[in-house]
């Protein structure tokens, strides 16, 4: 894996913690990114081993760092039952008739996994981390639009798959994970595997 080396020569990984999501979700979810390519969307999409669900983002750290933060999850998701989210919905942020990130929503499961982000945070603040810097919104991001070419198009796609199921996943384990930005998109490697019980 690589990684760059701040000033005083220590490397650094950008870093944050995830729920991957794959399988038949994943392949369901494609075919409305194709539906979106063929009504003109320009965006740049996920590639579908990429996909899954934020729940701290971190930034740059000391690859010294990885060890205490993967600990700080393990203390977090201590005593946490494995559960399933289902994901279900589309939409975009800021909204869907000016879309700058394209998302897939997550309903069954959506509060727990809202109280797993926040049990992180908090474990990992108590780490010395930097808290999060913006509120959990339970979604999985599919693509950022380019340009206006989203607007209707998209919003139209958006509009007919409001309450389209798309799977479900299983929330058995979160991983600690590195970024790696290259030109044909990032590269993520899981640093570290924390199993919920």
């Amino acid at each position: 894996m690589e990684e760059y080396r701040c000033e005083s020569g220590i490397p650094i990984i950008r870093t944050f913690i995830a729920l991957p999501v794959a399988g038949s979700p994943v392949e369901a979810i494609c075919t409305m990114v194709g539906d979106m390519e063929r009504a003109g969307v320009c965006a740049k999409w996920v590639k579908p081993r990429n996909m899954h669900l934020t729940l701290k983002f971190l930034g740059d750290l000391p690859r010294a760092r990885i060890r205490q933060l993967a600990g700080a999850v393990s203390r977090a998701v201590q005593g946490e039952p494995k559960f399933d989210i289902a994901l279900r919905g589309a939409g975009a942020f800021p909204n869907p008739a000016r879309p700058r990130v394209l998302w897939v929503g997550v309903r069954e499961g959506a509060d727990r996994l809202t109280r797993l982000s926040r049990s992180i945070d908090e474990s990992t603040v108590a780490s010395g981390f930097a808290p999060a810097d913006k509120a959990f919104r339970p979604h999985l991001t599919i693509g950022r639009a380019r340009g206006e070419s989203g607007g209707t198009r998209a919003a139209d796609i958006i509009s007919r798959n409001s309450d389209t199921f798309w799977g479900t996943v299983s929330v058995d384990c979160i991983h600690v994970v590195a970024s790696v930005l290259q030109p044909s998109g990032p590269v993520y490697t899981s640093l570290a595997r924390i199993p919920l019980e």
